[in-house]
């Protein structure tokens, strides 16, 4: 599915990178897991069985900036007649995941 490409899953609390699978495994290991989940707001907006129909209540959605690539093109400076030059960026609009915070409920 990810075309070969595996990326091991990296958690995030309120915006802050806790860490990938060990370091979340270490934290459950020392009881520190569950006090750190507690600090995560309950769903605000979101009506209990109700569903963000943007999001699914994942809260993220991909960045319609880069399509979640986190890299941009941009046309480079300069007169070149018809010939179109490009650049690649690191795309600002979307966290190092490429996923944006749901507008719709967050």
């Amino acid at each position: 599915m990810l075309g070969g490409r595996v990326i091991p899953p990296k958690l995030f609390v309120k915006g802050r990178y806790i860490g990938g699978a060990d370091e979340v495994v270490g934290l459950h290991e020392q009881g520190k897991l569950k006090k750190l989940l507690e600090e995560i707001p309950s769903s605000g907006n979101i009506i209990a069985n109700n569903v963000c129909t943007s999001c699914g209540n994942l809260r993220f959605l991909i960045c319609s900036s880069c399509n979640g690539s986190r890299k941009v093109y941009e046309e480079k400076d300069g007169d070149h007649g018809h010939h179109h030059e490009f650049c690649i960026k690191k795309c600002n609009d979307c966290n190092e995941n490429g996923l944006i915070k749901c507008p719709t409920c967050c």
